[in-house]
């Protein structure tokens, strides 16, 4: 019986020093609890000034300017401008059908040449961007 009563004890005491250990440090966290919620509080603070100075900044008011120009000039066409390009497509067929082409001056000739070339270049331009190269796409 000598060693169940002293493995008894042995045990009654691990879990009472245990016991003891767990209260301490209960005891410890509260005492330094108010000075972590305030130093949580402190950083939080700092972060919400940091974060304010950082959207009044210049960088800051010039990258909402971005924004708009580029939700404007990225976004699809609406369904107006659909209806224009429709409408556009049917006047250009009837100028061609027409012979008006015949009447346009050097000038007008001229710019709308320049604004054909202008579309082309920046289709080839779009297209070598997206196969990664000036001649030829990847075969695997």
């Amino acid at each position: 019986m000598a060693p169940l009563s002293s493995s008894l004890g042995v045990a009654k005491f691990a879990s009472n020093a245990i016991r003891h250990r767990l209260t301490m440090f209960h005891q410890l966290t509260e005492v330094y609890r108010p000075s972590i919620t305030k130093r949580k509080e402190e950083l939080i603070e700092m972060i919400k000034e940091k974060a304010e100075m950082a959207r009044q900044s210049e960088l800051a008011k010039k990258m909402k300017v971005f924004k708009g120009f580029y939700t404007l000039e990225m976004s699809p066409p609406s369904i107006n401008e659909g209806k224009r390009i429709a409408h556009d497509i049917k006047l250009f067929k009837e100028f061609m059908k027409t012979g008006a082409v015949t009447h346009l001056t050097v000038k007008q000739a001229w710019l709308l040449f320049l604004v054909g070339l202008e579309v082309y270049l920046w289709f080839f331009i779009g297209e070598t961007i997206a196969k990664g190269r000036i001649v030829g796409y990847v075969v695997p």
